[in-house]
């Protein structure tokens, strides 16, 4: 069962804005609003944006980096960080002369520290105001678990771990013994589970829907079936592991800024009298926003997109420009092509998952296909995909309705504390009944030798039983790709040490080892390719007597007389999350505490 917090924090850090939200087990979810620069507007999510000074010290966050001139020289903005930590997603960034990219992942780390650091200050402040605990101690001895989402994107628990250690460094779990910080959800299964408990669709048993969460940088994909249509605590199941794609509304600002540079290019004698980064810049007014906003809302739309240039004069007219008293002018065709590209990506992926389902012989059909975040609440967006699904008539979702869901840009963090929420309320019961495993996870051991098997694969004798022989790094897999997990029955590897009566070893080590492979083609030792070491699990059991062991003999043999030995039997329990891996250790049918930390993990 969870452990009751005082105060529950749910975070959702976008690549481009980041929202939060909390609740105690008396008052329900608030959303941060009161966000440092954003005024009097309320504003319940974040910019994802930094400005640095020239000496690295941090200049301004969030909001304030909009009164913030960063034009100046000595000065520079950092904006799309989150998704850098990733090596390959910057390597590739950088191999198309992404500019804003971070020189190297650990400066990565450090924008994202930097940041997190202010958004930890500030949510701080406010939680401790709201429950009137400001000037009075604080919340350092309260319960605080804060539940942070990741992309869908992030399958390598080498990312996954990265985050973790940003999150800590931020400060988030650790000023008082009773905080706590995990990863929880993805984003994709924190916004389903955010429309199965908000949404008025009325859900069937058995019903099909597909979220899709298109944000700023990423694009989640989470097919799931009703499992349960409760109204008070429903549940569901992923039918497939949820997958992620690279699109999101930042690539629309790029697409524009692109589309604005190429406009200046053809037009050199206007450039001396615009600033420099002046295609950014337009990009970041609110003007443009408004446009992306409301682009594909019937009274909004109109042939010709006329923005206001920031800085420039209300009568400056240039026809190569397409600009007129002090406006660039866009059709409404150009506006529709920075969208296009964007729902082709998705479009793909969508489809990817439907042929997924009449490639493995399911006939169910998805029902309703929940559009969320930033990129998801387009009324452009969403009436486009609704067209193409409808022309398409895909054999899986013949009448599927596309809709949107309720504040698509808060579902993140409002399905991370649903969730949690229910389980608090219920004894544990997740409103995401289970989850498709999207690696393999096995332990290392040693397997009792035989010829016909293990070929090539290291061998000893056993030390107490020189008949014995072992094969060595032998893999045992606990959970294969593809196999339905359920978080509430974690998975257990028993093991036995023999000990001899003299023995104080009370300590031992597991590796644990991941692929990627297909079920069918996994390998069945190290020495064969196919699976990486993951972890040690180094299991310390100091505190059990003897006496608390299974006590055996050694069988007499001819040379050497029968002694007395001792099994220490335990186990492993792994805790697949959606996006982490966590490990208790039992003994004697109880999960073991002691007077030290039980189980330790060392991360590869």
């Amino acid at each position: 069962m969870e452990e009751q917090a005082d105060i529950i924090v749910s975070i959702d850090l976008g690549t481009t804005f980041t929202g939060v939200a909390w609740m105690t087990p008396r008052a329900p979810i608030q959303v941060i609003n009161d966000w440092p620069g954003s005024g009097d507007r309320g504003e319940r999510k974040v910019p994802t944006t930094l400005i640095y000074n020239a000496d690295g010290s941090l200049n301004s966050w969030g909001f304030m980096c909009e009164d913030d001139d960063d034009s100046v020289s000595d000065r520079t903005r950092r904006e799309f960080f989150k998704i850098f930590i990733d090596e390959d997603t910057l390597a590739a960034a950088q191999e198309q002369g992404l500019s804003s990219a971070p020189r190297n992942t650990a400066e990565a780390r450090k924008f994202l520290t930097d940041y997190l650091q202010q958004i930890y200050a500030h949510v701080k402040e406010s939680i401790e105001m709201q429950i009137g605990k400001r000037h009075i101690g604080g919340w350092t001895d309260m319960a605080v678990t804060f539940l942070f989402s990741v992309p869908t994107t992030w399958t390598d628990m080498s990312i996954i771990n990265t985050f973790k250690g940003i999150v800590r460094d931020a400060g988030f779990g650790i000023e008082g013994p009773k905080h706590t910080a995990r990863v929880d959800l993805t984003e994709a299964e924190a916004a389903s589970v955010a429309t199965l408990k908000t949404s008025a669709i009325n859900f069937n048993v058995g019903s099909l829907f597909l979220t899709v969460d298109a944000g700023g940088g990423t694009t989640d994909l989470a097919l799931m079936r009703i499992t349960s249509n409760n109204a008070a605590f429903p549940q569901m199941s992923q039918v497939a592991a949820v997958r992620g794609v690279g699109i999101g509304s930042s690539l629309i600002d790029r697409a524009f800024i692109r589309l604005v540079a190429q406009r200046l290019a053809a037009c050199p004698d206007v450039q001396d009298k615009l600033p420099a980064d002046f295609a950014t810049r337009i990009s970041r007014n609110h003007h443009f926003k408004t446009v992306k906003h409301k682009f594909g809302e019937k009274v909004y739309m109109q042939k010709v997109f006329k923005i206001q240039m920031d800085g420039v004069a209300y009568d400056f007219s240039h026809p190569g420009l397409k600009v007129e008293g002090g406006r660039m002018l866009f059709t409404k065709e150009e506006i529709q092509s920075l969208f296009d590209t964007q729902i082709e990506g998705i479009m793909k992926r969508i489809t990817e998952q439907l042929d997924w389902m009449s490639e493995n012989g399911r006939t169910e059909q998805v029902e309703y296909m929940i559009l969320a975040g930033g990129l998801g609440s387009s009324a452009y967006v969403r009436e486009a995909i609704q067209q193409q699904l409808m022309a398409c008539n895909h054999p899986n979702a013949r009448q599927v309705v596309v809709i949107p869901c309720q504040e698509p840009q808060l579902v993140v963090v409002r399905g991370l504390l649903f969730d949690q929420q229910q389980k608090i309320e219920t004894g544990n019961m997740a409103v995401l009944a289970s989850r498709i495993a999207r690696a393999s996870y096995g332990v290392v051991i040693r397997e009792p030798y035989k010829p016909s098997i293990h070929f090539d694969e290291e061998i000893v004798h056993d030390h107490l039983n020189p008949k014995q022989k072992w094969a060595l790094n032998q893999i045992q897999w606990l959970i294969r790709k593809g196999d339905v997990v359920n978080p509430s029955s974690p998975v257990a590897k028993t093991f036995e040490i023999q000990l001899g009566p003299e023995d104080t070893t009370r300590s031992w080590d597991a590796i644990i080892v991941v692929s990627q492979n297909e079920p069918s083609f996994l390998p069945r030792s190290l020495k064969q390719a196919g699976a990486s070491k993951l972890c040690s699990v180094k299991s310390n059991l100091a505190g059990i007597e003897q006496n608390e062991m299974v006590l055996k003999k050694k069988r007499r043999s001819w040379f050497r007389k029968g002694n007395s030995f001792y099994v220490c039997q335990f186990d492993v329990r792994v805790i697949v999350a959606p996006a982490d891996l966590r490990f208790e250790l039992w003994f004697g049918g109880y999960k073991f505490s002691g007077n030290h930390e039980p189980i330790a993990v060392k991360w590869d």
